[in-house]
């Protein structure tokens, strides 16, 4: 680990003046708004699918059970469906959610929620700034298909002491901030803590008490993150930054016994499940200004996603006076390890932004699997997999941002080589972005890239569980490759009125669907073997309505899609898939009432997930049945809308501290939204579907203290 933490070899930020102090550096080198529901700043350089956020949005709408959360707030963009009722999932432009890339200062994330998907391991109040790209993506990102979340964190103040602590409805949340060397030295710490554990054990407690069985459990979730900035001069800034996220869960069902038989036998049978998964991650980062137009960037990373479940189980049985016991114990583990490192020079001339990278990444991959059987304390049967695969990808990319008074181009083009268990891949992924001002309040634009993923998830239901393995690709299991297309408006109606429509076209070739045989856990000697290959493409409209006022402000987003699917070894004609959401409807709005009083609201609309449903049902000769269905996901869940709903409560303190009562209700008019689907049999022996809805009104509240 503290190989990974030494410095390596060159980088820093683009600057006007060498001698701009470093804390000024990072603050141009990163654009920021002013706070609001959900808006987007428009860069100079061409650019069809990207949205930049400040920290300070990210804070804006309902906090689910009082904690903000970054990915259900990019639900609400244009073009993203969220998949099933109160996950962080984002399945963007016809996505199957495994193709996003999560980073975190430039650090590749495999592991991004926590409590199989309910909330996202991103702590809201170190996040600096935010970019996401559904189109139009950098040469400089590469490795996943659909859209790239890159997520930068804060650095402590090289002035002043500060910080914040949050207390909500299940978890707290901590702060701290500030120089450790005045103006060469900060610190930024943030600790995020569950605390549902502590809830559940008095209850527990009274429940046990003076039973014979026994029942304990709980959950914690818990996220950390260190950055440390150093300036050693004016052209320096160096960085070491660490994040480590886990979730803990265990449970237990056990009954003690005394037995009195040919001797006395002491005896506790039951169950018991143990898992605790979750991400880390440390990078070193060094900036370095070459001159006033030149600069380079340098990053060395590591990035570990863990997992490990115990299982276990035990029954007894006390005839002819003697006790025999029989059980079972299993162990599930898969881990996924990154180590790279990445280098960007950046020069910039009159009209061109030029940079040039090159980046290396090495990952292993550790999936584990073993189950032992034992009658009366010995050990009857054992089953063991565990498979070990490596792979290397190197890439080098280029790009040059051109702008000749209205017109903007960005072109450039990244190269892969990727090498695993005897394969090798190369890939070149061109992309070019353009736009031209054709008045001062209208632009056009478009865009096309090429991108390709190497990394595949092994997961045989949507919700991201600690059983869910990567894996990469293989002689047989081949990379996914994505081309899209782009075009749009850009339209500023009026000073604070401002509309954008765009439309897309992407296709998706070696599109791959993990069949698994409904397993929770995957196979790990034949995982090859489970995965169906076909070919994908999506395409749409997306409007966005933005008006933009002092103390309001609204959007509204609405998407037109098709998200469709084909593979031979299931139908042999396209067929639409789980999240095909035709229609896509966001209301936002943001009213700052007085200084201490805000209101915000979001309004979800979208059509009904698809199911499979049978049709028909078969009797078959030895008195069985059969259901037959004309294609996957033939069926339609009804339409699901929400709204949610918060209020901030600020005041100051006599010492200038900032408190914040934040009051959030989640649907907030309780609409039972159906968000899976049962078939069964009537006496006819006709299939009957029946929808289950879980999550009703949600309220919640948090207070927040800033000093």
């Amino acid at each position: 680990m503290k190989g990974f933490l030494t410095l390596c070899s060159a980088v820093l930020a683009l600057l006007k003046v060498v001698c701009i102090p470093a804390e000024a550096q990072d603050a141009e080198m990163t654009d920021t708004l002013a706070r609001a529901v959900i808006s987007s700043s428009r860069p100079a350089i061409a650019s069809t699918g990207l949205k930049r956020f400040d920290g300070g949005e990210l804070l804006g709408g309902a906090a689910i059970l009082g904690s903000p959360d970054v990915l259900k707030f990019l639900q609400n963009l244009p073009g993203v469906a969220s998949g099933m009722e109160l996950m962080s999932g984002l399945y963007v432009r016809g996505g199957d959610g495994s193709d996003n890339l999560f980073m975190l200062d430039g650090v590749p994330l495999f592991q991004v929620s926590h409590l199989a998907g309910i909330f996202s391991s991103f702590n809201t109040d170190v996040i600096e700034s935010l970019d996401f790209y559904e189109s139009g993506f950098p040469a400089r990102y590469g490795g996943r298909l659909s859209s790239i979340v890159d997520i930068r964190t804060k650095n402590g103040s090289m002035e002043d002491f500060g910080g914040s602590v949050s207390v909500g409805l299940i978890d707290g949340r901590i702060n701290l901030n500030g120089p450790i060397v005045r103006n060469k030295l900060s610190y930024d710490i943030a600790i995020r803590r569950s605390w549902l554990d502590a809830l559940v054990a008095p209850v527990l407690a009274i429940e046990n008490s003076g039973n014979k069985t026994k029942t304990n459990g709980g959950y914690a979730l818990f996220d950390s993150n260190l950055n440390l900035t150093y300036t050693p001069g004016p052209r320096d800034i160096l960085n070491l930054r660490f994040y480590m996220g886990s979730d803990n869960f265990n449970y237990s069902n056990t009954t003690e016994e005394k037995y009195y038989g040919k001797e006395i036998y002491y005896s506790e049978s039951g169950t018991s499940l143990k898992m605790k998964w979750g991400n880390l991650a440390a990078s070193a980062g060094w900036k370095h200004l070459i001159s006033r137009h030149s600069r380079i960037n340098t990053l060395l990373y590591f990035s570990r996603a863990f997992s490990n479940i115990r299982d276990w189980q035990k029954t007894d049985d006390f005839s002819n006076e003697i006790l025999t016991s029989t059980g079972s114990a299993g162990n599930t583990a898969g881990n996924v390890t990154a180590a790279g490192f990445r280098s960007i020079f950046l020069h910039s001339a009159s009209h061109h932004n030029l940079s040039a990278g090159i980046e290396y990444r090495s990952s292993w991959f550790n999936p584990s699997r073993s189950e032992e059987r034992n009658v009366d304390d010995r050990l009857s049967s054992s089953v063991s997999s565990i498979e070990d695969y490596r792979s290397d990808e190197a890439s080098v990319f280029v790009e040059d941002e051109m702008t000749y008074g209205p017109f903007s181009l960005t072109a450039g083009i990244r190269l892969d080589g990727y090498f695993s268990e005897g394969a090798a891949y190369f890939r070149p992924q061109p992309r070019i972005s353009t736009s031209y001002n054709l008045s001062e309040g209208v632009i056009v634009k478009a865009s096309y890239e090429a991108a390709s993923q190497y990394d595949h998830l092994l997961s045989s239901i949507y919700l991201d569980l600690p059983t869910n393995l990567w894996m990469p690709s293989t002689d047989r299991i081949r990379p996914s490759d994505s081309h899209q297309v782009t075009a749009g408006t850009y339209v500023r109606l009026s000073r604070k009125l401002h509309l954008d429509v765009s439309g897309y076209y992407r296709s998706i070739e070696n599109c791959l669907i993990y069949s698994g045989n409904g397993s929770l856990f995957p196979s790990i000697d034949r995982w090859e073997d489970e995965f169906v290959s076909g070919r994908g493409r999506s395409y749409g409209a997306e409007i966005e309505l933005q008006y933009l006022s002092g103390k309001f402000r609204g959007s509204a987003f609405y998407t037109l899609s098709w998200s469709e699917r084909k593979f031979d070894a299931l139908l042999d004609s396209w067929f639409r898939d789980r999240f095909d959401n035709r229609h896509k409807l966001t209301l936002t709005g943001s009213w700052r009432i007085n200084e201490h009083i805000d209101m915000n609201a979001t309004w979800n609309f979208h059509s009904g997930n698809r199911v499979t449903v049978p049709e028909h049902t078969v009797s078959l000769p030895d008195g069985g049945s059969r259901f037959l269905f004309s294609e996957p996901y033939n069926a339609k869940l009804p339409d699901y809308h929400r709204l949610d709903i918060s209020c901030n409560f600020r005041k100051r303190t006599k010492r200038g501290n900032e408190r914040i009562w934040n009051i959030s209700i989640y649907n907030a008019y309780c609409r039972m939204n159906p968000i899976m689907m049962r078939v069964t049999t009537n006496e006819e022996l006709k299939p009957v579907a029946i929808g289950y809805s879980f999550v009703p009104i949600i309220p919640s509240f948090s207070y927040t203290l800033k000093f």
